[in-house]
């Protein structure tokens, strides 16, 4: 296992939390989790860094440089100049991209919604130009076979056996075992990208899940092209979802933890740490509850779904206010504001 990946001893949580699953890791205690995943996000840099790609600079969340979306919700967000452009330049270009998707949003009040996702998740993707498929294929499987040490045996590559570019990249790479075909409706392999004229062919990328049953999506290798020909290809994979199978997490969540309610029931408990994560993310970012426009009126729904979790959990402000504060300084250690009395002053306003 590389040296970014070494593992953290624990001796105080139960031996079963510490077994090793299938690849040979143990379940990391909450604390460590930003060292793992900024350990992930550090190889991912090194590996494609080694290659020769360009680093591109992450933007904000709320920045508002994609007028197809609310919030940077994928790293395409950032690329799709790029790619508009046709100025690609070669061998690609990397990042990671903190992101936001909102589809929790409506159903956070609703007392039977399981928590699948969480809202906020850090993107690590890649673009290269459109005759470098190939390329991109081989770098994708050296980063999980090298730099993650993932034996091919634990990946898997769900594909659409028409997409015979694809087919014929993944063949080069794995053999017909890893490949899955065509399990999928249609539309699993097709994307947009909210620019019209342009849409995306694609595969997605599994890894065995950590109890050696079944596997997990963690990302894509999509071709994307308009009516005439392919303008390039990404990649994109999950940070977090990659970090729930090395590890055997019980939830993606896992990987930005929110301490304090492991006590209370667990749908109540995933959809109580999404709340806090998205509004500690938002107000990190300057956005506040107040304003018509929908970036604001979002931010607002999770404020009061904060208001109705701390009710149905019975926990007070002052106990609130700690575990917002403890996310806070694990999740931004490097800032100086400390937003949590003003979420609290908020969330007191929506309970009178």
């Amino acid at each position: 296992m590389p040296e970014f990946f070494e593992k953290y001893p624990g001796s105080e949580m139960e031996e079963e939390k510490f077994k090793k699953n299938i690849y040979g890791n143990e379940k990391f205690p909450p604390e460590k989790a930003k060292e793992h995943l900024d350990a992930l996000l550090a190889g991912f840099k090194e590996h494609f860094f080694s290659l020769g790609y360009h680093e591109e600079t992450p933007v904000l969340i709320t920045s508002g440089i994609d007028s197809s979306v609310r919030f940077i919700g994928s790293h395409i967000s950032v690329f799709k100049p790029y790619l508009i452009q046709e100025r690609i330049p070669n061998p690609g270009i990397f990042m990671r991209q903190n992101c936001l998707r909102t589809r929790n949003a409506d159903k956070l009040l609703e007392d039977s919604f399981a928590l699948g996702w969480g809202s906020y998740f850090t993107s690590l993707g890649a673009i290269a130009p459109a005759e470098r498929l190939k390329e991109t294929c081989v770098d994708t499987f050296n980063f999980f076979k090298k730099q993650l040490n993932i034996s091919p045996e634990n990946i898997l590559i769900r594909i659409n056996s028409s997409d015979d570019d694809l087919v014929e990249a993944c063949r080069e790479n794995l053999n017909d075992e890893n490949l899955e075909f065509d399990k999928e409706k249609e539309e699993y392999y097709k994307h947009k990208i909210g620019v019209e004229g342009i849409s995306g062919r694609s595969f997605n990328i599994a890894l065995r899940n950590s109890d050696g049953k079944g596997f997990a999506d963690v990302g894509n290798i999509i071709l994307l092209s308009n009516n005439k020909k392919i303008l390039g290809v990404e990649l994109a994979l999950g940070s977090s979802t990659i970090l729930k199978e090395l590890y055997g997490l019980d939830h993606v969540l896992d990987c930005s933890p929110v301490i304090g309610l492991e006590n209370i029931d667990n749908n109540l408990r995933r959809k109580f740490e999404d709340a806090i994560i998205t509004s500690v993310v938002l107000f990190n970012e300057g956005l506040r509850p107040f304003g018509k426009h929908n970036r604001n009126r979002i931010l607002k729904q999770y404020l009061k779904a904060l208001a109705y979790f701390k009710m149905k959990s019975g926990i007070d402000f002052e106990k609130l206010s700690e575990i917002i504060t403890g996310f806070e300084k694990r999740e931004f250690p490097d800032s100086e504001d400390r937003l949590s009395g003003l979420i609290i002053e908020i969330i007191k306003t929506y309970e009178t």
